[in-house]
């Protein structure tokens, strides 16, 4: 059985938005995609990088994060719920078109996963 295709996106910090939008359009050739004024994504021969600007809760940075896309993370998300994963938040429909759901491991880092809405119906989570 063949595992279905996952990628995996890092999402960094940026304290300039528009300087980093500039510097990697204009130096380096990738293309740009303000997904809102504080997330952006750039793209380039298969290379995909997401920025968004750090933020301070507490007075400690929030968490480091990974984007994993892909059509297999409904499975994933059933197996989580079904082993009682901590951390695990629920799946939710976001306005730019992506069903995602968020996992924090126990040392801050925060698993970002997500498929296309294209790809499929709402998950069973979603359905009720």
């Amino acid at each position: 059985m063949s595992a279905p295709d996952l990628s995996v996106l890092p999402v960094l910090r940026s304290p300039d938005l528009d300087g980093t939008q500039a510097f990697y359009e204009t130096q380096l050739g990738f293309v740009p995609e303000r997904v809102t004024p504080d997330y952006l994504i750039l793209r380039r021969s298969g290379i995909e990088l997401h920025f968004c600007p750090p933020d301070v809760r507490d007075g400690r940075a929030t968490e480091s994060s990974c984007y994993i896309r892909g059509g297999g993370i409904d499975a994933l998300y059933d197996e989580f719920t079904a082993r009682g994963v901590a951390g695990l938040r629920p799946f939710v429909h976001r306005p730019w078109g992506m069903f995602e759901f968020y996992l924090s491991d126990p040392w801050g880092v925060l698993l970002k996963f997500g498929r296309s809405d294209r790809e499929g119906g709402a998950p069973q989570s979603l359905r009720g």
